[in-house]
C-alpha cells in the first residue's frame, strides 16, 4: 500500500507538504507541491459510487474546466485515467482553488452565484456524455430512495406523515427523462469559493442527471429572501430560467429540501441543527408548498 507521497508521485507530483483538511464525505489533503503549485488530494469514501461513476464525475469536471468554467481541474494519471486505485483505496487529484467560503451570501454574491449556475447549465446542455458515462439520477427512483431513508430514521418519526405527503407530491415532476441534464445538485454556499467578487464551484460529488430546475432549487434552498432573488436575477441575466421551473417550482423545492434532510438526518453531529433549525423550518414551509397539490 502506497503512502500519500507515493500516491502523488503516480500523478507526477512531488509533495513539499500535505495538510489534512476537515472531515467530509472524502478524506481530503491540501498538497503543497515542490513546484509551488497547490492541489487537493481526495481519498474517496462513497461506497455507493462505482469506479466508473467517479471517473465520469471527473470527466465532466474536466470538460467544464476546458470550457473556462470556474471549477477545479482534475489531474490525469499517465494512463489518461483520473482515479488511482491502491488496494481498496480510490484517490483523485484536483487543482487547488484559492479563496474564501461564505456560509451566508449577500445580494451581490447571490447574483454572481446565479450567473455561475446558468453557465454550468448551458455547459450541461452542450455536454455529450461518451459511451459508458455514468452518474446517479435525480428522478422518481431518487425520490423513492429519499422516502425510504426518511421512513427508516427514528428521529423523524413525529414528522413522517408530513414528509411522506411532501415526497409523494413531488414524484410526478421527475417523470420526464428528456428534461434531465448533468447537474451539480448541491451548490449551496459552502460549495462556492470566492476570490473578491469572482466565484467558483467546488464539490461535484453529488453531480448526476436531473432537471435543471431541481438544481436551481437546491442552490436556492439555504438562502435568505434577498440573496435568493438576486441569484434568480443573476441567472436570468445570462439565460432564461429553465422552462420546467415555473410548472414544478414547489415540487423541486420539496425534493431539494428532503434530499438535504436525508443527508443531514443520518449524521449524528447534525442533530442539533436538525432539531432547532431545519425541522422547524420544514414544518412551516412544507404545508405552504403542498397547498393546491
Amino acid at each position: 500500500m502506497l503512502d500519500l507521497e507515493g500516491i502523488l508521485e503516480r500523478y507526477g507530483i512531488v509533495a513539499a507538504s500535505l495538510e489534512p483538511l476537515g472531515d467530509t464525505q472524502n478524506a481530503n489533503h491540501m498538497v503543497a507541491a515542490a513546484s509551488g503549485e497547490r492541489f487537493l488530494l481526495r481519498q474517496h469514501r462513497s461506497e455507493h459510487l462505482s469506479l466508473n461513476m467517479l471517473e465520469s464525475e471527473l470527466l465532466w469536471l474536466s470538460d467544464l474546466h476546458r470550457r473556462a468554467l470556474e471549477v477545479q481541474r482534475p489531474v490525469t494519471l499517465p494512463s489518461g485515467k483520473f482515479i488511482l486505485l491502491d488496494d481498496e483505496r480510490r484517490f483523485s487529484l484536483l487543482s487547488w482553488l484559492e479563496g474564501e467560503v461564505h456560509q451566508v451570501l449577500n445580494e451581490a454574491q447571490g447574483q454572481a452565484a446565479g450567473a455561475l449556475l446558468t453557465r454550468l447549465h448551458l455547459a450541461a446542455r452542450a455536454f455529450a456524455p461518451p459511451v459508458g458515462f455514468e452518474r446517479p439520477a435525480y428522478d422518481q427512483g431518487h425520490l423513492a430512495r429519499v422516502l425510504a431513508t426518511l421512513r427508516g430514521l427514528e428521529c423523524l418519526t413525529p414528522d413522517l406523515p408530513l414528509l411522506e405527503r411532501a415526497a409523494l407530491s413531488a414524484v410526478p415532476a421527475f417523470a420526464d427523462p428528456v428534461a434531465r441534464h448533468l447537474i451539480h445538485a448541491d451548490l449551496h454556499p459552502g460549495n462556492l469559493v470566492w476570490r473578491g467578487s469572482k466565484v467558483a464551484a467546488i464539490d461535484f460529488d453529488a453531480c448526476g442527471f436531473g432537471p435543471l430546475g431541481f438544481d436551481l432549487a437546491s442552490a436556492l434552498g439555504s438562502l435568505e429572501a434577498g440573496p435568493r432573488a438576486a441569484l434568480l436575477h443573476g441567472y436570468e441575466r445570462v439565460s432564461p430560467l429553465p422552462t420546467d421551473v415555473e410548472a414544478h417550482r414547489s415540487a423541486y423545492t420539496i425534493a431539494a429540501a428532503l434530499t438535504n434532510l436525508t443527508f443531514l438526518a443520518a449524521r449524528e453531529h447534525e442533530r442539533g441543527f436538525l432539531d432547532t433549525v431545519m425541522l422547524p423550518e420544514l414544518r412551516q414551509q412544507l404545508p405552504e408548498l403542498l397547498k393546491g397539490r
